[in-house]
């Protein structure tokens, strides 16, 4: 690692950085898969390090005087004369020094051992059991979790903004470029700084989907070196243990979400199908032939019981309905 790379990466872990400076820092890291593994170890030990604040305390001889021959062989050292005792650093040298003792003595760390090894009582599960449910976060993000969907995530969610996913959920991410949010669903881990997207577990399958409305999110594949970096209104696909991405080309992909609803030329049983899946009802047709019916339309916010009535006038259709089960009959 070069002597400004060792800088510019102290300034990232410190937080440092303005959003300006980081977004570039990431940028160029990402250029190089060498510089980006480097960089999830230094974060990983850095967690590490606000877990234990004794660990920065640290004041072992031998790994010092490894340390220091190191950093001295690279002119790190503000006083090459100031050895034996304690080393002497900048602020921002004493947060690199930090970090490489850690990798010199191999401490394990933890990072989604966070959630994934915590106690049962130590997390906090919510599950969307009927429609659309909205979780606020304690760092003020805002989840909405789709119908049957779970996320859980540790009491100390303020120090590790981490959650687990299982199912499909919209993330509304509040910027904090010192402590970066992350979302782990199946074998895909999800990190951003601040921004909205939407994360989804393909049904009886692996594969997972992300798109960005907001902001630049990366994308990697657990215990590979896989990973895309995708912008808005970019998609994300994890298939067969491969990553791809694409523009989004469906207007209605997160309508379960906004239930604003774009139609043009569409066939009415794909029309219906998509009402019932955003607003989690049942829509029966008693038998009637639809195949020849089109329908080119737009809704937002509009209740479900609205937009059938609607429908129903189009095409002379009668819509009656019982709790969250419609009919439409001649």
């Amino acid at each position: 690692m070069s002597r400004n790379r060792d800088t510019e990466m102290a300034r990232y872990l410190a937080g440092e950085m303005n959003m300006q400076e980081e977004l570039a820092f990431m940028n160029d890291s990402g250029k190089s898969r060498e510089q980006l593994s480097e960089l999830k170890k230094m974060e990983k030990h850095w967690k590490y390090f606000d877990e234990k604040p004794s660990r920065k305390n640290w004041d072992s001889g031998e790994a010092w005087m490894h340390l220091h021959q190191k950093l001295e062989s690279e002119g790190l050292l503000e006083d090459q004369a100031a050895m034996p005792g304690r080393i002497q650093f900048s602020p921002m040298l004493k947060i690199a020094a930090s970090i490489a003792l850690v990798l010199a003595l191999s401490i394990p760390v933890l990072f989604y051992g966070v959630i994934r090894n915590s106690n049962k009582d130590s997390l906090i599960h919510h599950l969307a059991k009927e429609g659309v449910s909205t979780v606020n976060l304690p760092d003020g993000s805002l989840v909405y979790l789709n119908e049957g969907s779970e996320i859980s995530y540790s009491k100390a969610f303020k120090n590790h903004r981490a959650v687990e996913l299982t199912g499909e959920a919209f993330f509304e991410v509040m910027s904090d470029p010192r402590n970066p949010f992350t979302v782990h669903s199946g074998e895909v881990l999800v990190s951003v700084v601040g921004t909205s997207f939407n994360v989804k577990q393909v049904e009886q399958s692996s594969d997972m989907e992300v798109y960005v409305l907001t902001g630049n999110v990366r994308v990697s594949l657990e215990n590979t070196e896989q990973f895309i970096q995708l912008e808005p209104e970019e998609f994300g696909l994890v298939k067969n243990r491969s990553l791809f991405s694409s523009d989004q080309i469906d207007p209605n992909y997160i309508s379960w979400k906004t239930k604003d609803f774009k139609f043009v030329n569409s066939a009415l049983i794909e029309v219906l199908q998509e009402l019932e899946e955003s607003y989690h009802v049942e829509i029966h047709t008693d038998k009637l032939d639809l195949s020849d019916l089109r329908i080119t339309t737009s809704y937002s916010g509009q209740s479900i019981d609205a937009i059938l009535e609607t429908i129903g006038a189009a095409f002379e259709l009668n819509v009656s309905n019982r709790e969250n089960s419609y009919l439409l009959t001649k």
